[in-house]
């Protein structure tokens, strides 16, 4: 089974039962040595940027209905860190604060950003791990050469000039998007360039990691799932006894999936009570605090893990969203003050557009994720059960940091 969907996700189920406890666990030792520790504007940009990452991941399950939902909360925040360096004013005071940057100087917050990319980029030696940033600039729109340094030297980012009236323009960008994905989202920018807009801000992520303890295909066998709404249904689902992490009490059930050399993991979690509805449990019970809490409390056990393969898209405009969490202005004609990309002309961001795909299999997962600024001027437990809705996450250990966030109603929607 291997079926793309636009406009929602399918993320992976795990179904656990215990066998036992051990101390060999096929996972993080969380309390071990880790490849590096953390400089000081990377401890402070994740331990902001983790909370940023629920926020985000909350809202945009209020705001969006669709059974399924997959973001990336670190390529969200790495193109609005980006466009910070040319905000002032009040738009840049309601951006760092939505960030979670209060009290962070912009060369601290470019620092951490610097550091923090390169640790995950290099973190585990079996796990590919690509971020790439971009700017493209309309020919002839004069921007400030700071702004555009800053961009090189903090996030590595490629600096263009196109001609945004040419058809060519949004090919070359969609090229680019393409070929940062491992061609997993092929394109960022339907149709033509709008003529207002004068600059894209690009991030793209691209993650590829095989299971820590790959699954047998002979193992795989259709099992059912339980829908929110009622009934079931059938889904191929993946088999595997091994030792996990895993963490239950009265509100959560939790598991910890380790990647390469288990610095990435993915992390599935579910209302301990399943008859309490998951979007309920995001609401009340998923919090940054929360989830620190119940991953500190882990333990390994021997136990039985089934996952269903998937393969899937989902897109959505952030705009409402970022301006529910405090980013008013940014996307306000009027009001606006991105100054520190050219100081002669009114600037505001149109469309903030964030695109992800995911595939799961025998293997491992293969994820990525795009997130476009377009800027405008102005004219577990001893039983570990998931068939049921969860929420899941995949991060990574040495630096914590959030790489994506997703719910699951229905895995065959």
């Amino acid at each position: 089974m291997r079926a793309k969907y636009l406009i929602t996700f399918i993320a992976a189920i795990l179904i656990a039962s215990v066998w036992g406890c051990t101390s060999n666990v096929s996972g993080p030792d969380l309390n071990g040595e880790l490849p590096r520790s953390l400089s000081t504007s990377e401890q402070e940009l994740v331990e902001n940027g983790r909370s940023f990452a629920f926020d985000v991941f909350k809202n945009t399950v209020a705001a969006d209905s669709a059974e399924n939902i997959f973001i990336s909360p670190l390529s969200i925040s790495v193109a609005l860190g980006m466009t910070m360096n040319g905000a002032n004013g009040e738009t840049y005071n309601q951006m760092r604060n939505t960030l979670n940057f209060e009290g962070l100087s912009q060369d601290e917050i470019n620092a951490g950003y610097q550091s923090l990319i390169r640790l995950l980029v290099d973190a585990d030696p079996k796990v590919k791990m690509q971020i790439a940033n971009s700017v493209w600039s309309k020919k002839g729109f004069a921007v400030d050469k700071e702004f555009t340094n800053q961009l090189e030297e903090y996030f590595d980012a490629q600096v263009s000039e196109l001609d945004f009236n040419d058809p060519e323009s949004a090919k070359i960008i969609n090229d680019w998007v393409s070929g940062n994905t491992n061609g997993l989202i092929e394109k960022i920018i339907e149709g033509r360039i709008p003529k207002n807009l004068v600059m894209f801000l690009i991030n793209a992520i691209y993650f590829q990691g095989d299971w820590m303890n790959k699954f047998d295909k002979d193992d795989t066998e259709e099992k059912a799932f339980s829908l929110e709404e009622g009934g079931e249904k059938m889904v191929d689902m993946m088999s595997q006894k091994h030792t996990f992490n895993s963490y239950s009490d009265d509100v959560v059930e939790l598991i910890d999936l380790p990647y390469g050399d288990s610095l990435y993991t993915m992390t599935v979690m579910m209302p301990a009570d399943s008859d309490k509805a998951l979007s309920e449990f995001i609401a009340q019970d998923l919090t940054r605090q929360n989830f620190d809490n119940w991953i500190g409390q882990v333990r390994n056990r021997n136990m039985i893990l089934e996952l269903p393969r998937f393969e899937m898209e989902y897109e959505i405009k952030m705009n409402d969203i970022l301006i529910s969490m405090g980013m008013e202005d940014l996307f306000s004609s009027g009001e606006a003050d991105l100054s520190g990309i050219n100081a002669d002309v009114q600037l505001f961001v149109n469309e903030v557009k964030h695109k992800t795909f995911v595939s799961v299999d025998e293997k491992g997962t293969e994820a990525a994720a795009v997130t476009s600024v377009g800027v405008f001027v102005t004219s577990v437990p001893p039983s570990f059960r998931a068939d049921r809705p969860f929420v899941f996450l995949i991060r990574e250990h040495n630096s914590d940091a959030i790489l994506f966030m997703g719910k699951v109603n229905n895995p065959e929607s």
